[in-house]
Formats: structure tokens, C-alpha cells, sequence
């Protein structure tokens, strides 16, 4: 892992200068193992990188330089099929000078030219500069694990980042905020891509490939989409099989590493079957870590311990407490760059920390539940299933009688029916935290966006209706949080984050199965609780989903993050933007127990445009929420 920056200039852009050491001081946090910079002799492309050291120790520095600049290639993340490219192309003539991945990235480029996208197996963000042709590729993993933004300048040039806020430290952008962005972070609890939170500021996608011409031309086109593989076996035992069978070869690739790798160990199917898998393949004993938040209901260190003690790994237990929320929160905004209403940032943020001090990379089980269908809202709830049973036309009634008195209730009825409609829309609806009766509550007037993101991509999909939605969360749920999250609370603290469930073949051949293998009569992960039957114990394999929660009503009930709320939410300034009133905040501040995330995502959105927008800061705060809530 790493942070790459730069600067293009096409030949008709006004000529400027980046700041790219204030871009990579910014970034600091995501390689603290040296810098590289590289200028071409007309300064019309300028690049700096800043190296987390995984591979390659001792040569793979960055940038790497062909020709004395006639190809020039950043890479942050990891290609991990880079010794079998490195093998190819070694028997077809090509010199490597160093032992990295990413040098096989760039010598498949100058073999293959674009179509090397296709070739590489990995997370990565990665920049491409031709000299002979003046263009500059940027490339994003299939997936998205990687992060990659960019921006047009003043005068036409292209600057580029792996966090945002290099982009402002470059001297170049101006942080304003895209109040369409603003509608859509309340709509989803992320601003989902291209858009950011930040007006001309653009992420790239993922598996996209984005073109900046000579004459500064601009294309971005999607290599890859998340299909259901073709050469899926017939039966369910051959599947279950092909599916483990690629799982452990992710995992064995993901496992090349110059320093020691670990595994994030909880309680779940997900990780349990990582470490599994990642410990029968090495010479010694796995590191593995599991946390036991102090005061939590949930202790999932128990069923950690199990999976530990049968494969033998180095195990390492953390107590730690998420009582820190109000010392935290700036600086976990800070870093995250966008606002995420996802309240799991703290915890991950937590063990992260802790895992920094005892090792550089961790293997995670993000992935599992978009994969193998691991959430409630897969499933139509019973109640909406009986409700259904009535005709339309009733219902319709039934929800224009409600609509007055009881507006929440009518939303929740009339949604029911988008699980036979539109698999996407529905996903969305039950994980929104603002439909349209709270943002009456709150008074909000921004304007509603329109189709919702998982909507719009679950009509792309052509197949059944539950892979559908799993196809719709992969694009949206999964890069837009989850990915993000990880990326920000791993990068935070210099440790890579590695993703085995998102091998881009176990993804195809997941989505290729059908919904009665993958969760039949409607039991969630039920293929992938077969898959890890044989290596892990009963006792995990039936046990209830957990996952890293916040305790989020605690916070705002007896935590005494409701007055910093208040204070924060309701101060003139805020309250002039007109995205919320002082009614509303009162009234979500009246009912913790049932606005307590509500009340979170709003104060992640405050905070970052305090941060980001309408503050400037070089480095993570180190002061809480105390000190901003009046200032």
C-alpha cells in the first residue's frame, strides 16, 4: 500500500505547478518508507509517490522510469500474480531491474498496451504516463480496493491522487461542496462514484480505465464487470468445490509478501475460513488477531479461539473500548475525506491501530456477505411477503391512509413491493437512513436524487433476481463503504488490508450460482457455510452473524454525545446551509434509541465539511469534538 500524486498537462493546458510534496506529506500515513519524485523534462507531467514497503524491499521504489521518462508507472497496492507475469515476460525478452509487482504492471503495459488490464491480478491504483504520446492512463482494480481521485485545473490540466485531500494540498483545487453530492450522502450513507462530496472533484471508478489525451481529451471506460463465470460445475458438490478451491488460490497469492502477514480473526464464516485456508499453506504459525470490545453484548473472541487453537497460529487477543468516539470522531473524518455514515469506522479504525504496531499487512473477509448473500435485506420480510398477498389497489389505499398520520409506516409498506420490482431499489430502501419522512423531519431542502444507485445498476444484470442485487451491491455498497473503510482505517495506521473473497474469479463464479445452491429455503451464506464445513467448528459455522458494531444509542444516550450533537448540528453556519433545521436535530435528539445513526451520519457530514471544506488541516487533529462544537 501506498499514496501516488501527480500532474498531467496537456499540450494546450495553462502551464502550473503542483505542490507534490505537500500532496505526498498529506499522505504521509499510507507510506512512511520513503518518497519518489519524477518531473518530465517539460514539467508537463509531474509525480510523486509515497511507499509503504511490502514487496521488494530493498529496489521497489516508485516511480519506475523506462527510457529516461519515455514510460513512467505508479502503482499503490498489489499485483499478486506479478511473478507469473514476471515469468512470461522474462521468456519473451524483457529486463526487470527490480523484484517488484508492480515493474511486471509496467513491462505487461509495454507488451500489451491497454489490454494488460486484463492480465493483472490484484488491488491497485495505478498512473501510466507515455511520453512519445503525451497521455496519461489511470487504472482502478476491478473491484475497487484501491482508491484513485482526479480533478480538472483552472486551466486544463489533470491532477490525480490516491486520497482527495492531496488533491487540495496541491495547490490546484479548491474544496467546495456539491450540494447533488450532499442529497446523495444522505440517500446512501456514501456519495456513490464518480461524483465525491466535492464539486469537480471526480473518483474514478472501479475497473475503469481513464484516458487524459495530448490535446486533454478525457476518456473512461469499464473493463470489467462482475459476471456470472461460464464454466461453473453442473452439481452443487462441484461447486462448493470450484468455489473453495479458488478461494485458497486467492488466499495463496495473497499470502507473497516480503514482510510477516496476519489475519483479522472474528467469530465469522468469512475470516475463520481465511485464516483456515492462509494457515495450512505456510511453514509457521499464522499470526492471527481478534478484539473484544469492553463492554459490548457481543464477544466473539471464544469462537475466535477455536478456529486459533486448531490451526495453531500465533493468536493475539485485544481489549479495547470505542468510549473514545467523541476524542475520535475529527480525526477519523479527516481521514476518511468523504462523510461515511457507516458508525463501524471507529472500531475498525481501533484494531487497526493496534494491528499497526505488530505487523504491516492483514488478510480481511470484507466480501463474504455481497458474495454469498450474508445480509437480512437479501431476503423479503415476512411481513411484507403477507402484505403483498393483498391486492394492489388496496394497498394502495391502505398507504394513502397512513400517508398523513403515520408518513414512516406508509414508506416502509409501500417499499415492499420493489423486492419483485426492482431488487436494487429495494436494497436500497432498507439501508437508507434518511427516506423521504425524515428528511421532512428534518426539514431538509436539498433535493431527493433520483434512482438510487444499487436501482440503477440492478437493470444492467441479466440473470436471477438475488444476484442481481448481490451484482448491484458489488458496484455500489461494497467499493462506495465497505472498500473505503477499509482502505482509510488500514492506511491510517501503514497497514495493508488484502481482500481473498475479492479475487475477481470468486467473485464471477459467485455470481454464477443459483439462488437455490447459494441460499437455500433462504438461509443466508449457506454455500459458503458448506465450503468452510470441513475446516471450521459447529460451533462458528451456526453461529448468529455479529460483525464489528458500534454502539452508536449508547453514545448519544449516556456517552454525552447528544449536546456535542446539538451544539455541533445546530450552530448558525450549519444551520444556514439548509440541509437541516434546528427542529429536526431536536426532534432525532429526542429519540436516540431510534435516531442514534441517523444522528452519526449528520455529524460525519458536519465534521468533514469542517475538516475539508471550510478548514484546512495538514495532518490528522488531534483534538476531539469538544473542541468543534461551538467553534
Amino acid at each position: 500500500m501506498c499514496g501516488l500524486a501527480g500532474l498531467f498537462l496537456p499540450h494546450s493546458a495553462t502551464m502550473v505547478e503542483a505542490d507534490i510534496a505537500a500532496m505526498l506529506a498529506v499522505m504521509k500515513h499510507r507510506g512512511p518508507d520513503g518518497t519518489g519524485i519524477h518531473v518530465s523534462d517539460d514539467r508537463r507531467f509531474q509525480a510523486g509517490f509515497t511507499r509503504l514497503a511490502i514487496i521488494d524491499l530493498a529496489t521497489g521504489d516508485q516511480p519506475l522510469v523506462r527510457g529516461g521518462g519515455e514510460t513512467v508507472l505508479l502503482g499503490n497496492g498489489e499485483v499478486y500474480n506479478y511473478r507469473e507475469l514476471r515469468a512470461e515476460l522474462s521468456g519473451r525478452g524483457h529486463a526487470f531491474q527490480t523484484q517488484g509487482d508492480m515493474e511486471s504492471a509496467l513491462e505487461c503495459f509495454r507488451a500489451r498496451g491497454r489490454d494488460f488490464v486484463h492480465d493483472l491480478n490484484g488491488m491497485y491504483a495505478i498512473a501510466l504516463y507515455q511520453r512519445q504520446d503525451h497521455r496519461l492512463l489511470l487504472l482502478r482494480d476491478r473491484l475497487g480496493v484501491k482508491p484513485l481521485y482526479w480533478a480538472r485545473t483552472q486551466g486544463g490540466g489533470v491532477v490525480f491522487a490516491s486520497e482527495i485531500k492531496a488533491l487540495f494540498a496541491s495547490g490546484l483545487v479548491r474544496p467546495q461542496v456539491d450540494e447533488a453530492s450532499v442529497a446523495a450522502f444522505l440517500a446512501h450513507g456514501y456519495v456513490p462514484a464518480p461524483a465525491t462530496l466535492y464539486a469537480g472533484v471526480s473518483k474514478l471508478p472501479p475497473a475503469s480505465l481513464m484516458s487524459v489525451a495530448a490535446d486533454g481529451e478525457i476518456g473512461i471506460e469499464r473493463y470489467w464487470r462482475p459476471a456470472p463465470a461460464a464454466d461453473l460445475p453442473g452439481d452443487e458438490d462441484g461447486i462448493r468445490q470450484h468455489l473453495t478451491e479458488l478461494l485458497d488460490e486467492a488466499v495463496g497469492l495473497q499470502l507473497r509478501s516480503d514482510v510477516p502477514v496476519g489475519s483479522m480473526l472474528s467469530g465469522g464464516i468469512d475470516s475463520g475460513l481465511i485464516t483456515a485456508l492462509a494457515a495450512r499453506r505456510l511453514d509457521r504459525p499464522l499470526k492471527t488477531y481478534t478484539v473484544r470490545f469492553l463492554g459490548s453484548t457481543v464477544d466473539e473472541t471464544p469462537l475466535a479461539a477455536q478456529v486459533a487453537e486448531r490451526y495453531g497460529t500465533d493468536h493475539t487477543v485485544f481489549e479495547l473500548s470505542t468510549d473514545s468516539a467523541a476524542q475520535l470522531l475529527p480525526r477519523l473524518c479527516w481521514h476518511a475525506d468523504e462523510p461515511l455514515a457507516d458508525a463501524s469506522l471507529l472500531p475498525n479504525h481501533l484494531i487497526n491501530q493496534v494491528i499497526g504496531a505488530e505487523t504491516r499487512v492483514v488478510l480481511n473477509g470484507t466480501g463474504g456477505d455481497e458474495l454469498f448473500a450474508g445480509y437480512g435485506r437479501y431476503f423479503q420480510l415476512p411481513v411484507e411477503a403477507r402484505y403483498l398477498r393483498l391486492p394492489r389497489a388496496l394497498r394502495k389505499l391502505v398507504e394513502a391512509g397512513l400517508r398523513g398520520a403515520k408518513p414512516f409506516l406508509a414508506w416502509q409498506l409501500a417499499r415492499a413491493e420493489k423486492f419483485d420490482a426492482n431488487r436494487g431499489d429495494y436494497l436500497f430502501d432498507h439501508s437508507t437512513l434518511f427516506p423521504p419522512p425524515i428528511l421532512d423531519v428534518l426539514e431538509s431542502g436539498l433535493a431527493p436524487p433520483g434512482l438510487s444507485a444499487q436501482g440503477r445498476f440492478f437493470t444492467e444484470y441479466d440473470g436471477p433476481a438475488q444476484s442481481g442485487g448481490l451484482y448491484a451491491e458489488l458496484n455500489t455498497y461494497l467499493p462506495e463503504d465497505l472498500l473505503c473503510l477499509l482502505d482509510r482505517t488500514t492506511m491510517a495506521h501503514s497497514v495493508e488490508g488484502r481482500v481473498p473473497l475479492l479475487d475477481h474469479r470468486l467473485v464471477e463464479a459467485a455470481l454464477a450460482v443459483p439462488p437455490a445452491i447459494r441460499t437455500p429455503h433462504g438461509r443466508q451464506k449457506a454455500l459458503e457455510r458448506a465450503m468452510a464445513a470441513p475446516f471450521l467448528p459447529d460451533s462458528l459455522l451456526n453461529a448468529p452473524k455479529q460483525g464489528f458494531a458500534s454502539p452508536v444509542p449508547a453514545w448519544f444516550e449516556s456517552g454525552g454525545l447528544g449536546d456535542l450533537a446539538r451544539r455541533l448540528l445546530t450552530r448558525k453556519e450549519s444551520l444556514d446551509r439548509g440541509w437541516w433545521s434546528r427542529g429536526g436535530v431536536e426532534h432525532l435528539l429526542a429519540q436516540p434509541g431510534r435516531h442514534a445513526f441517523r444522528l452519526y451520519a449528520l455529524m460525519a457530514l458536519e465534521l468533514t465539511v469542517r475538516l475539508h471544506v471550510e478548514g484546512s488541516y495538514t495532518e490528522a487533529p488531534g483534538f476531539g469534538l469538544a473542541e468543534m462544537a461551538d467553534g
